[in-house]
């Protein structure tokens, strides 16, 4: 028994240490606004349901600065997380996307959409706001949470598919695990788009 409990803290510890490194070399980025955002008009748009997508939201519009939309369901999902997922896994296989209140997007030059991953997919409510929206002209800059798989090439397809546009950055894919670094990794991912 002494051994297990002496294998964990081991264990533990290294993981603790490895995080405290990780977070250190992410504390040192800097973040010079990159030209394709300078004089532009910019909105975040997001649908988060635990709150993780969110936060990356959040902190994301407090870096680029512009305006924040949640995006919001005309009819909610239910409150049960058992329930919500079957609810939603019955809408995916059945191709149904979620009807949604309007965001006018016309006046932003740039729009970043925000989203978790569901079953391997954009959530729903994402998808009905990339169809009811016309990106043409605009810089569409996705961003995504996740805490199981992230089929990242599907994902992408998906917002090919369900946005009329061809302006289109490299998402930002960030593990629910890893939100405490929220800022410094968004800072590191806007460094290089």
């Amino acid at each position: 028994m002494k051994f297990i409990l002496g294998s964990l803290l081991i264990i533990f510890f290294a993981l603790l240490i490895i995080a405290v490194c990780k977070f250190s070399e992410l504390k040192n980025i800097k973040y010079n606004q990159p030209q394709l955002l300078s004089n532009k008009k910019i909105l975040t748009v997001y649908y988060s349901n635990g709150g993780h997508t969110k936060e990356v939201a959040q902190n994301l519009h407090y870096i680029v600065g512009g305006d924040i939309k949640e995006i919001e369901l005309t009819e909610k999902y239910p409150n049960n997380i058992f329930k919500m997922s079957k609810f939603v896994k019955k809408q995916m296989k059945e191709g149904y996307l979620p009807k949604i209140e309007d965001i006018d997007i016309s006046n932003y030059d740039i729009v970043f959409v925000g989203s978790p991953i569901w079953n391997f997919s954009m959530s729903l409510p994402a998808k009905t706001f990339l169809k009811n929206n016309n990106f043409e002209n605009k810089l569409l800059i996705p961003f995504f949470t996740y805490s199981g798989g992230a089929n990242k090439n599907n994902v992408i397809n998906e917002i090919k598919d369900n946005a009329n546009t061809q302006n289109l950055r490299k998402p930002l894919f960030m593990f629910e695990n890893g939100i405490f670094l929220t800022k410094e990794q968004i800072i590191k991912w806007l460094n290089n788009i």
